[in-house]
Order: structure tokens, then C-alpha cells, then sequence
């Protein structure tokens, strides 16, 4: 089954949008390792006009293997995403991350 969120890209907006979205410094998330928190932006798709686009949350660092690859536990609790639960493994890579602990 496929999954109905993918992470956006946070280097992409933080360019696109520079006046009103920051990113945390590459020496920040490069000091990143096991045990840290970043935050990602999950996007998904809803029907419902009253439901964001997109729910912002924590995950905890597992293992740091390169800025191409880095995987989480996230720890949060999706308010709007049904198919991805708090405890879930997530892979993702330095241009996800938005904020970190």
C-alpha cells in the first residue's frame, strides 16, 4: 500500500521563500546524531477544505548515516495523517529537516 504523505523539501522553500521561512544552519543539522529531534514537514492530500496540506512534526534521531540518509522514529502523534503512527521509522535527508532540538 502506498503511504499518503511524503516529506517536502525544506531547502527548496527556505530558498523559495527566504523573507519568511528559516532553516536551521547546515553546521546545525550536520551536528546532528543519534538521540537529537528534527522537525519535518510530512505533506498530504485531503478532501477537506478545513484540513491543512501539511502536518509539521518531531522525530527522533536512530542513525545518522550521511546527509543523504537519516533515519528517525518519529515522535509525535499525526493529527490529520491516518497511515503514519507515532513510533514509525522515517528515512529522510538533510533538506527535510525544517528546525532540531
Amino acid at each position: 500500500m502506498d503511504k499518503s504523505w511524503n516529506l517536502d523539501d525544506a531547502q527548496k522553500a527556505a530558498e523559495e521563500c527566504s523573507r519568511t521561512f528559516s532553516k536551521p544552519s547546515k553546521e546545525s543539522i550536520e551536528s546532528l546524531e543519534k538521540g537529537h529531534k528534527a522537525k519535518l514537514i510530512f505533506k498530504f492530500k485531503s478532501d477537506d477544505p478545513e484540513v491543512p496540506n501539511a502536518e509539521q512534526l518531531w522525530v527522533e534521531i536512530l542513525l545518522v548515516q550521511n546527509s543523504n540518509k537519516i533515519l528517525g522514529q518519529l515522535d509525535d502523534n499525526p493529527r490529520y495523517i491516518q497511515d503514519l503512527k507515532c513510533g514509525e521509522i522515517i528515512e529522510f535527508e538533510e533538506c527535510n529537516i525544517i528546525d532540531t532540538d
